[in-house]
Order: C-alpha cells, then structure tokens, then sequence
C-alpha cells in the first residue's frame, strides 16, 4: 500500500502545480502581450518623435538610455511569451538564463536613469545646478558610468552566480531561478535591493511631492502653463512608474523569501511570476508620453 500512497500524493501534488502554472501562463501571456505591444508602439513613435525634433538636452539623453534598455526587453519578450504558450522552452539553457536576467537586468537600469531624471530636476529647482552648465557631453558621460558600472555588477553575478544550479538544466523548463533564493548570499542580495529601491523611492517622493505642493502655492492660479511645474510633473511621472511597476514586486518579494522552500509553494511561485511580469510594464511609459498623458 505504501507505493500507492505515495504515487497518489505524487499525481495530486502534480495536479496543483499543474493547475498554478496554466493559471500562471494565462496570466503572463496576458501581461508580456499587453507590454510587446504597447511597448513596442510607443518605444517606436517616440523614437520617430526625438528624431525629428533632434533633441539635444540632458533629459532627451536619458530617454533614449531608457528606450534601449526597453528594446533589448521588448526583443526578449517574443521568446518568454513562446514558452508560456507552448510551456517548453526550445532555445537552450543559456538563453534560458539570459532572458531570465534580462528582466531583472532591464528594471534595475530603468530604475536607475529614472532616479536621475528626478534629482536632476530637484537640483535644478534647488539651484545645486545651473542648466547652462550641463552640456550633453555631461549626461553622456553619467549614463557610460551607469552603464560601466551596471554591467560590472551584473555581468559577473549572471555569468558566475545567477542559475548555474545543475539542476536547472532541463532542456523543457525555464525561468525557475527562484530556487536560487534557497542560497544565503542571494537572501541578502534581494535584501539589499529591496531596502535601496524602497528607501530612494520613499525619500525622492517625499521631496518631489513637497516642490510640487510649493509650486501650486507660488504659481496659482496658472500653475500649468509655468514650464518649472511641467517638468516637476514629468518627474513624478517616473516616479509613479517606480511605485506601480518595480515596489509591488520588491514589497512581495520579503513575503516569497521569508515563505519559499525548496518544497515550492506553487501558490507563491504563481504570484511572483506575476510581480516580475508587472515590472516589464515600465515599458508602457513612452506611449503615456505620445498618448499626451505626459506633454
């Protein structure tokens, strides 16, 4: 009887994945589908639209730094939405991984020129910078130090460290390197990131929203039409995509450390799946922009 027992708990254990990750699969080709194709629309209009106008100012550079970390996601995205719907992955283990790390790779890039898009803003109101002192050989300069050091980080963690578990070597399954989480020094690393994007979100927001609010008290009532309030406007616009596309994921993830076992909570998995996902609808910013939500 002890052999029944067990293949029966086997086949209902089995059985509950199986319904999480239809459910899950559901869910993701929604998302990645919403996001390739608004992502792609307005990451192509805007580029139509800077090149006319032949911007040359610091924010118009940062964008663009923005718009092709968006095209190298929006590129990978075709192959995560053929997983999900043929749920076998046909394109190699390392493909595997690097699409798995484009994503994380592609938010934490975003977050960062989103960052210095606003304290570039807040020191131009406070009058830490003069605008005729930057030049755009200046934000070229950052946006190569934050790209340097972005991949100086990264690479070596992604090559090294991110999935190379034998066990994730099956050629039909992909994007399960939650499993890396059962390791100490990636515990701390999810840490650190998750208290360094909520502290900066927190603190840039506090202070975005109090120039704002002096704004509206100096310039009422035609607030609008000063072009000062505008770009403070632009900036918390990068910082609402922060706080709707990157905090959910980064709130939830203390849950999934604190509850994920190797016994795989599917129930976990499943929302995980869903908070990475939702971190890709960043991409929807530049069609926010062309839609005139953002003039």
């Amino acid at each position: 009887m002890e052999p029944v027992n067990t293949s029966t708990l086997s086949n209902a254990s089995n059985i509950d994945l199986g319904h999480c990750n239809a459910h899950c699969r559901i869910i993701l080709i929604t998302l990645y589908g919403m996001v390739l194709l608004g992502g792609t629309t307005g990451t192509i209009l805007m580029s139509r639209l800077m090149f006319k106008r032949n911007s040359q100012s610091m924010i118009a550079t940062i964008v663009l730094n923005i718009m092709v970390l968006h095209s190298i996601l929006l590129f990978s995205l075709p192959f995560r939405l053929s997983y999900y719907v043929l749920d076998v992955w046909e394109f190699g283990f390392f493909a595997c991984r690097l699409a798995s790390g484009v994503i994380y790779c592609h938010m934490y890039f975003t977050f960062v020129f989103y960052v210095a898009i606003v304290i570039l803003r807040l020191l131009i109101y406070f009058k830490k910078l003069q605008m005729q002192e930057l030049q755009k050989y200046h934000v070229v300069v950052l946006s190569i130090i934050i790209w340097m050091t972005g991949g100086l980080i990264f690479l070596p963690i992604f090559f090294l460290q991110y999935g190379t578990d034998s066990s994730y070597s099956e050629h039909h399954r992909c994007f399960e390197f939650y499993k890396d989480l059962n390791c100490r020094k990636f515990i701390i690393l999810n840490y650190s990131m998750i208290v360094i994007m909520i502290t900066t979100v927190m603190t840039l927001f506090l202070i975005q929203m109090g120039v704002i609010f002096q704004l509206i008290k100096s310039l009422w009532p035609d607030t609008w039409a000063h072009q000062e309030f505008r770009a403070q406007i632009k900036s918390f616009f990068f910082l609402l995509v922060i706080v709707v596309c990157f905090i959910p994921h980064h709130a939830f993830r203390v849950h999934f450390i604190q509850n994920y076992s190797k016994k795989e909570n599917s129930e976990l998995v499943l929302y995980n799946e869903i908070f990475v996902a939702l971190t890709t609808a960043c991409c929807l910013d530049m069609l926010c922009f062309i839609g005139g939500v953002i003039h």
